[in-house]
């Protein structure tokens, strides 16, 4: 009986010997060193919880590799798994495409020399046969084969295929390979229904030239993914790319930055732009020595050295006059303003005189600030603020005799704009109403407030009534006064400024009973508000309550009023 067992042991074991070697001479030649390119992948969401977990394969020595895009969907980190068991991080993702569920990912290899696939650019036709290649940690793999049943055209330029060869979920994203031991096309997850023997695979020429282009690099598709984006593939297309992307957060954009420097480091723009965040966002004395490396690197790099010398100087600038400026070295408005010059030493742009100006306006250096703007406004680059910001610096110069000028300024502002004007005329247009004003035209500056209001749709806030208010005064349009300055103070019921107007001109039209409410508002807002006193006190005379009259003008009185004495005596 033994005996029996022993024969028929040894005779399964011999059955199983051959079978083995039968499947080893089945498997093609190139299979033993080809699935050292394929892995397994497991990507990991925001709380570090698995994910996925799926396939792929390399697709060149330098760590890029290929898998279907849904592994990555939702994912914040995703690691490699070779088949020696080694694990590698997923660093940047290149690419993706969710309509054919393909995804082109880097990673951060090792010492050792990855295991890549050659890539088939032509593929195979309908009738060849192909080779399914799994993710296996054992020597032994069952290769399956199969036929190639259809090839259809996919993004007008590569194939999609439908394959006689029986496949299970786990095996999607494995390299179909061609008898040469080249890949065809990555596996595709089986549609519900589908027979155990078809399968679908996309072209992995399709996958491997999948890249994020300069104005697709924010598609829904690569924003689901949380892990960081590769730079496209040509330079200029990546400084398009870092221009789209200067709004997002600043540790991710630095990423990008640090990405373009090392791919370009002999490009000045990366390093103006990294010293502009380091300037903006860190804010700290430790990133404002980095940003100052950073400008010494593009000064020396950059064919454009006016253009290096006003980025430090608006740099400069820009923190000099930060409402928390940062103490660091010289950086003054004095140096910015050396800087700029240096540049316009070197090209006199627009764009370096009306920086200039901005320099000397925020030292207070008005003349040269005017004579600053103007050069600009004589150029095909004036717009409406170098208009505007002349007019401003000839205003601050205080000579009274010049505000016809201002106005002729700011007309200039508006006159950029075509009629009817836009809504983007409006404060220039509010801004000319003030000039007018100055200029002793108030019936023109009311013409200008109702412009603006007809602009803003009436969506306009008390001040805007009480500065009309004060024109229709002047302008002796009485009635549109009183009724501006009700609105004010409907508008903002607790601003003194506006209550205080409103007793003011209410009392001038004999309107006492309007006026003493108001002048008791700002009482109660600012008891020390001697105005309010005053004329409290002059509206109960006038109604012939004496008494209190003198009681409210003895307050005004003590509180410094020069007119209260007299007034108090009027009341006796």
């Amino acid at each position: 009986m033994i005996a029996k067992h022993t024969q028929r042991l040894s005779t399964l074991l011999l059955t199983l010997f051959a079978a083995t070697i039968a499947i080893a001479q089945q498997a093609p030649k190139w299979a033993k060193k080809a699935r050292a390119a394929v892995f397994s992948i497991v990507t990991y969401d925001g709380e570090d919880k698995i994910l996925n977990t799926g396939n792929g394969f390399f697709i060149n020595t330098n760590g890029e590799a290929v898998a279907d895009y849904s592994l990555f969907r939702g994912a914040e980190r995703a690691v490699v798994i070779t088949t020696e068991g080694k694990q590698l991080p997923v660093t940047h993702i290149m690419g993706a495409n969710e309509m054919y569920d393909i995804i082109k990912f880097r990673i951060a290899p090792g010492k050792e020399k990855l295991t890549a696939l050659d890539i088939d650019t032509v593929g195979v036709q309908a009738g060849e046969s192909v080779w399914l290649l799994p993710y296996s940690t054992s020597k032994q793999v069952e290769y399956k084969s199969g036929k190639v049943e259809e090839r259809v055209s996919a993004a007008e330029k590569y194939a999609y295929y439908t394959l006689h060869l029986p496949v299970t979920e786990k095996l999607v994203s494995c390299p179909v390979m061609n008898e040469a031991g080249q890949v065809v096309a990555l596996v595709q997850k089986p549609y519900g229904g589908q027979d155990n023997m078809t399968t679908y695979a996309v072209d992995a020429h399709f996958a491997s030239s999948l890249s994020i282009g300069a104005l697709t690099g924010n598609s829904a598709a690569l924003r689901a993914i949380g892990i960081k984006k590769a730079l496209p593939p040509t330079e200029q297309e990546a400084l398009v790319y870092l221009y789209m992307n200067s709004n997002r957060q600043a540790d991710e954009y630095l990423g990008l930055l640090n990405d373009f420097i090392t791919t370009y480091p002999t490009n000045a723009e990366g390093y103006q732009r990294r010293a502009t965040l380091y300037v903006q966002s860190f804010r700290d004395s430790a990133h404002f020595q980095q940003a100052e490396e950073d400008m010494a690197q593009a000064l020396e790099l950059n064919p454009n050295k006016a253009d290096a010398h006003y980025t430090l100087a608006r740099l400069i600038s820009a923190n000099a006059t930060a409402e928390h400026p940062i103490k660091y070295k010289d950086w003054t408005l004095d140096k910015a303003l050396n800087e700029i010059d240096l540049a316009l030493g070197i090209d006199t742009l627009p764009l370096y005189r009306q920086t200039k100006g901005d320099l000397h306006f925020a030292l207070g250096q008005y003349p040269e600030a005017y004579a600053a703007y103007q050069q600009v406004n004589q150029t095909n680059l004036a717009t409406a603020a170098t208009w505007y910001a002349a007019a401003q610096a000839l205003r601050l110069m205080g000579d009274t005799t010049r505000t016809a000028e201002v106005v002729t300024l700011i007309d200039r502002a508006v006159n950029t704009y075509a009629r009817p004007y836009p809504r983007e005329a409006a404060p220039y247009i509010w801004q000319r109403a003030q000039a007018l004003m100055d200029d002793g035209r108030p019936r023109e500056a009311v013409i200008d407030y109702n412009e603006y209001h007809t602009l803003l749709a009436g969506q306009v806030n008390g001040l805007f009534y009480y500065q009309r208010e004060q024109a229709a005064i002047a302008a002796r349009m009485n009635q549109l006064a009183v009724d501006d300055i009700r609105r004010a103070v409907e508008l903002s019921p607790d601003n003194a400024d506006f209550l205080i107007e409103q007793a003011s001109v209410c009392a001038r039209f004999n309107l006492l009973d309007e006026a003493i409410q108001a002048a008791r508002r700002v009482t109660e807002l600012q008891p020390d508000f001697a105005d309010a006193h005053r004329i409290l006190g002059v509206c109960l005379g006038e109604q012939g309550k004496k008494a209190e009259a003198r009681t409210a003008l003895q307050r005004a009185k003590e509180l410094g009023d020069q007119q209260a004495e007299a007034l108090i005596k009027r009341y006796e």
